[in-house]
């Protein structure tokens, strides 16, 4: 083959590659979204129940942008709980057909987890749970009792199944921390102990301490809710004769944490004066409070403390 033929069979071949690259083509059209299995907004609900085979009814309700929980106690409700639930009913996409409603026994749904929420409209959506998957990963659910049978992810069902005393507010005591003036604690026995906070400090001997009683009840939780309604704190919770009393003072306002009996090996009986419930909580916090009260160490030269 002669030179300038070879040349010019190349020239076409490296043309013909620079077109297949840069030739416009039409652009893959976008897989559509799957729309949600539920269509309502968060915002609308004004209502919702929780019904779990041998386990008390969950009510909640709204009032303004505020949760409260009404059934099977009355207590505030975890707000971002709450809102975290609504956002996973209201996006649950992919969910796949299995089955009829006839055949609600073979998925566990003759016996149906059942989660209702209450409309502004009036109307209300039900949601039913059975069983999860044989393989794991996914749960069976159905749009109220006659809908068809369909499968999605198991978070959708943990998110949606909770306790009372997981969707309730589980802070140990409300205060502005920032803004607290005053601190007393109460110990049988001893002398009270009041701490004044002045020019933004508590005294300096007893800096540390404060501080550290202060973040453990800003972060720190109840670990469970055993009495409600506080029926037993004179008896059985130790309330009665509590083992320390603390009380928060800021301008405007007081909280007050009354600690009882120990309940098992590092918890106690306690309550906050928002409410008669008694809950618990771990034992650390009634050791930073018994390490507020004790006489505090003198300071010596070159502790660092100003």
């Amino acid at each position: 083959m002669k030179p300038w033929l070879r040349l010019l069979i190349s020239v076409v071949i490296l043309l013909g590659l620079v077109g297949i690259v840069y030739w416009p083509h039409k652009p893959a059209t976008p897989a559509a979204v799957a729309p949600p299995l539920i269509k309502f907004s968060a915002s609308d609900v004004r209502s919702v129940t929780i019904a779990q085979p041998g386990q008390p009814t969950v009510e909640l309700t709204r009032a303004g942008d505020q949760w409260t929980l009404s059934q099977p106690y009355s207590y505030p409700a975890d707000q971002s709980t709450v809102s975290s639930m609504l956002d996973s009913l209201a996006n649950i996409t992919g969910a796949v057909d299995v089955g009829s409603s006839n055949n609600a026994a073979a998925f566990g749904l003759d016996h149906a987890s059942v989660v209702k929420l209450g409309l502004a409209n009036g109307q209300t959506d039900e949601i039913d749970f059975g069983d999860d998957s044989p393989t794991g990963g996914n749960s069976y659910l159905r749009l109220g009792p006659s809908g068809a049978i369909k499968m999605a992810p198991t978070d959708v069902k943990t998110n949606a199944l909770k306790s009372a005393f997981l969707l309730q507010d589980k802070a140990i005591l409300h205060f502005p921390s920032g803004q607290l003036t005053a601190l007393d604690v109460t110990l049988p026995g001893k002398k009270p102990l009041h701490l004044d906070r002045a020019n933004n400090a508590w005294p300096k001997d007893q800096q540390s301490n404060a501080q550290s009683l202060l973040d453990a009840l800003n972060d720190g939780q109840m670990t469970a809710m055993p009495d409600p309604t506080g029926k037993d704190a004179a008896t059985t919770e130790g309330l009665a004769h509590p083992a320390a009393t603390l009380m928060l003072t800021w301008n405007g306002g007081k909280a007050t944490l009354e600690i009882g009996a120990k309940k098992g090996a590092a918890e106690y009986y306690a309550r906050n004066s928002s409410s008669p419930a008694v809950f618990t909580i771990s034992d650390y916090l009634l050791t930073d409070i018994t390490n507020l009260a004790a006489p505090p160490k003198p300071l010596t030269v070159g502790s660092g403390i100003k």
